[in-house]
């Protein structure tokens, strides 16, 4: 009996070792070498140890905890889910002999709280950073009375052996009884990323790494008009105060310094944004019926103090559908286009989406162009209690550069790039329905990669 007990023990810390409340992470590889390009929008996250020599650097901003939304996200439900018996920690802390039932004026105290936080140290390694640490933290809090949402907080600090820094803060404040909301998010950064040039066709060989510092401050104001559907305006600054292309003689034109805006530092992009959003899933870390969209429009016109003058619009529908209990079938498209002098580190690029979630199978920002288009679907099951599985397929496509002089008549997305993903999810809080995933996708080439994350994809 106590060797039994040992060895459930064992397998309790094992199984908290690999799906705690840490930074989660990603690494990828191609067959034809290392490489890595976090996106703009990315928080610290956990990597998951890769195999010598197809290593690539963690997924740095989206991970611990879970990207905000690019809008106001309903409260997550406290409701069954799908009958599962238990989540992880309660199993760890089974395992280890320290659970204890909460009493029901223990559990309504802790309803009651107004605000909750934890904070939790991470370790990151790969060849591009070397050695990393740092603190990941996150919050709850409300403002007003019990009827209003919950507002949260998310921030970590992430130091590497290389010098590389990376500070965000993601905030979303809800008021006014929940029908005003303010999204905000804030990074200070310092991290090289490769780049291989615009177009679906880029040789891996064209590969340069791009040095980038900046300071970002956004803000954006919400209001519900009515039911699920939510209004909004925005207010953005971006300081690049350093941009260089690394190990490449002066003078010599490559994929990157070959586009004629943002390719040197320091410039600023200074813009406003509309917005708009409907949000009727039952829950939005964890979907199993409902639809998300939104819209976002943001103009950066010089005489607000931008650089370079140009605009983007992003458009995303999500949708979710209940198949016999407790499956899901899950769908995902979202459009990116830009217009203008847009800057090379602003532009579309797979992976760079708002929960960087994209694209999985292929290394972040592999592919970049003026226009984005991305699909993808998943199949999420149960296998036993709190354990479940996802099957997904996904296709993006970056569009291709016209040529002064060349065929006008060719189609703007020529080179299509499809990844299949499979995964394991494991319930990690019971109220939220929150998951932990482990996943691995496959796309062409060789292209490849090992996901470790919280939440869903989408």
């Amino acid at each position: 009996m106590a060797r039994t007990r040992r060895i459930a023990i064992l397998h309790a810390v094992l199984a908290g070792a690999l799906l705690g409340a840490a930074p989660a992470g990603a690494w990828a590889a191609e067959a034809v070498g290392f490489a890595d390009s976090p996106p703009e929008t990315r928080e610290p996250s956990l990597v998951a140890p890769a195999p010598p020599g197809t290593e690539r650097a963690p997924d740095l901003e989206t991970a611990f905890p879970p990207a905000a939304r690019p809008g106001p996200v309903e409260d997550t439900p406290e409701i069954d889910p799908t009958d599962a018996t238990m989540d992880l920690p309660e199993l760890i802390m089974r395992g280890l002999g320290l659970h204890e039932e909460k009493t029901p004026a223990q559990l309504e105290a802790e309803r009651k709280k107004k605000f909750h936080w934890n904070a939790v140290p991470f370790i990151l390694t790969s060849p591009l950073i070397g050695f990393g640490f740092g603190v990941a933290g996150a919050g709850v809090f409300r403002f007003d009375d019990e009827m209003t949402k919950l507002s949260k907080f998310a921030t970590n600090v992430l130091y590497t052996v290389k010098n590389q820094v990376s500070i965000p803060l993601r905030t979303s404040l809800y008021f006014g009884g929940g029908n005003w909301s303010l999204v905000g998010y804030t990074n200070w950064q310092i991290f090289p990323a490769p780049t291989w040039g615009l177009g679906g066709n880029t040789p891996s060989q064209d590969e340069v790494v791009v040095d980038k510092s900046l300071v970002r401050l956004w803000e954006t104001i919400f209001r519900r008009v009515f039911s699920d559907l939510y209004v909004g305006a925005g207010g953005y600054f971006d300081r690049f105060y350093a941009v260089s292309d690394r190990g490449v003689e002066p003078g010599i034109v490559n994929p990157f310094t070959s586009y004629a805006y943002g390719t040197t530092g320091p410039y600023n992009n200074v813009g406003l944004s509309i917005d708009l959003l409907w949000e009727s899933r039952d829950n939005p870390v964890n979907a199993t019926r409902g639809y998300y969209a939104t819209a976002t429009y943001r103009a950066f016109p010089r005489f607000l103090g931008s650089t370079y003058d140009w605009q983007s619009l992003y458009v995303d529908g999500r949708a979710y559908f209940s198949l016999p209990k407790p499956h899901v079938l899950a769908l995902w498209a979202y459009g990116w286009f830009s217009f203008g002098n847009t800057p090379y580190l602003n532009l579309p690029s797979i992976g760079s989406d708002p929960d960087a979630r994209s694209g999985r199978g292929y290394i972040e920002g592999r592919h970049i162009g003026k226009s984005l288009l991305y699909a993808e679907a998943e199949y999420r099951f149960r296998i036993w209690d709190f354990v479940g599985g996802v099957v997904g397929v996904n296709v993006h496509s970056a569009s291709e550069v016209r040529e002064p002089g060349g065929p006008q008549n060719q189609p703007i997305f020529q080179y299509w790039y499809p990844a299949v993903t499979a995964g394991i999810r494991v319930l990690v809080n019971k109220p939220t329905r929150t998951n932990g995933l482990v996943e691995v996708g496959v796309g062409l080439d060789g292209s490849y990669g090992i996901y470790l994350n919280i939440n869903e994809n989408f």
